[in-house]
């Protein structure tokens, strides 16, 4: 129950993200895209991993828990990368003061600097949520992983199979 509720969060995050990230997209005006093309990406992994976890955790026989591991870890490290990206283009900022930022600040590109600026820092805390939810997602799957049986060293047997 608590892992359905862990997925069900994620798609909400992750919809948040993609709809900011969608409209900083749909605003731009030539302005600096490697990070929010990198975010919209992210967001779409995101989309896979989640829906995928949902249905695993719905439906057992759907479930792989290796799939799992590597969709949650995929996500996780992605999700984590993108933040960080996105924290450090944008910088701490006040958006109603955009005087003294260099040519390429992430915020420049479009007819409101403003609002560009609060939408990236609003897809940057619903991204950082996201993130929490998919480690917490990643604890799960790596001990569902397991207690299916699965080893990262390998199978062998051991004194009491032999």
């Amino acid at each position: 129950m608590f892992k359905t509720g862990l997925r069900l969060a994620q798609l909400l995050w992750t919809l948040l993200v993609t709809a900011l990230i969608g409209n900083v997209i749909d605003l731009n005006r030539n302005g600096p895209m490697a990070a929010v093309n990198f975010a919209m990406f992210t967001a779409v992994l995101s989309w896979i991993a989640a829906l995928y976890g949902l249905a695993a955790s719905l439906f057992s026989s759907l479930a792989i828990p290796l799939v799992t591991l590597v969709l949650d870890g995929l996500a996780t490290i992605f999700t984590f990368i993108a933040a960080v990206v996105l924290s450090a283009r944008l910088g701490a900022v006040n958006c109603d003061v955009t005087a003294g930022r260099s040519g390429d600040w992430i915020a420049y590109g479009a007819a409101d600097t403003e609002k560009r600026c609060r939408t990236i820092q609003a897809s940057l805390v619903f991204m950082w949520f996201l993130f929490a939810c998919f480690a917490a997602g990643l604890v799960f799957a790596f001990a569902d992983f397991r207690r299916s049986g699965g080893s990262i060293r390998g199978s062998r047997p051991n004194m009491t199979q032999v």
